[in-house]
């Protein structure tokens, strides 16, 4: 449990001493709000009571605050004796912490802004419209199907009924159905507008797997049967790959697509603003 806690401690605190890096000036220090300090590295009680508790159980609270401080001091001395030794390393090091910390802060910020100004609502047309203007990129790389897929045990009842009903043209059938399948099988598919790769069909039909996919085709029915249960399978449409890849398959993927865009020309908007602003007020000078 000691190595664990030390573990946790000596994570934070290599933390810590990356982000107090920076020298600071010891007229501007309230020591009295410290805890340590070695040259213009400071440990402060609010950064040691959050270490306190991310490692403190309960119990030998001094040895682990002693550990604390322990810790925290040999992990300074070694940075400040770095920063005398390294050289141009060290100088180096500090540019990449400092563009680590500014390009974190602008996603932070992004976020903040899209959170707050992103419109989310996509209806319909624009959907239709990116779909039709962009339509070279939604070319299909493998076969989809839409199917009635149902796998019963051998010995359930009302197999025949299944079995006609799976056959069956009339709407009106597909009730009582699902209510069949819903009591007797293992598993079923009974959707009428979902896509699905054919991949993923005969992963759920082993015996399907002999077959190649041209043998499949729209209103075709077939069964497979194993030790223990029967495959029922419809084929209500399908769609071969290097096609046009159906609205309804690509719908989430245009989705995302349309709020991407969305953000790009909202966070470029900002930017631009921010930048027109600079120059308007003199804040930004070149030289």
């Amino acid at each position: 449990m000691k190595s664990f806690f030390l573990h946790l401690l000596f994570t934070g605190l290599l933390g810590l001493a990356v982000a107090c890096h920076a020298p600071i000036e010891k007229d501007k220090v309230d020591e009295s709000t410290l805890i340590a300090k070695i040259d213009t590295e400071t440990l402060s009680k609010a950064e040691f009571y959050q270490l306190f508790k991310s490692v403190y159980a309960g119990k030998d609270s001094v040895t682990i605050a002693k550990r604390i401080i322990d810790a925290w001091a040999g992990e300074t001395l070694v940075f400040l004796d770095a920063t005398q030794n390294l050289g141009e390393a060290q100088q180096s090091i500090t540019k990449q912490v400092e563009d680590y910390r500014k390009n974190l802060m602008n996603h932070l910020y992004f976020s903040k802004i899209i959170e707050e100004n992103l419109d989310t609502a996509i209806s319909e047309d624009e959907i239709v419209e990116y779909y039709t203007v962009h339509s070279d990129n939604f070319i299909l790389k493998d076969n989809i199907v839409k199917v009635d897929y149902i796998k019963v045990p051998m010995q359930a009842p009302d197999l025949e009924k299944i079995k006609k009903l799976l056959k069956s043209q009339n709407s009106k059938d597909k009730p009582l159905l699902v209510e069949l399948c819903s009591k007797n099988a293992e598993n079923f598919f009974l959707n009428d507008s979902t896509w699905l790769y054919t991949s993923d069909v005969r992963k759920e039909i082993p015996k399907l797997t002999d077959e190649p996919d041209f043998s499949l085709f729209t209103g075709k029915t077939v069964v497979f049967e194993d030790e223990n249960y029967l495959y029922y399978l419809k084929i209500k449409d399908i769609k071969i790959k290097n096609g046009l890849s159906p609205l309804n398959f690509e719908r989430n993927n245009i989705k995302k697509y349309i709020l991407l865009n969305r953000k790009t020309l909202l966070l470029n908007s900002f930017k631009q603003n921010l930048l027109e602003e600079a120059k308007a007020t003199k804040k930004l000078k070149l030289f």
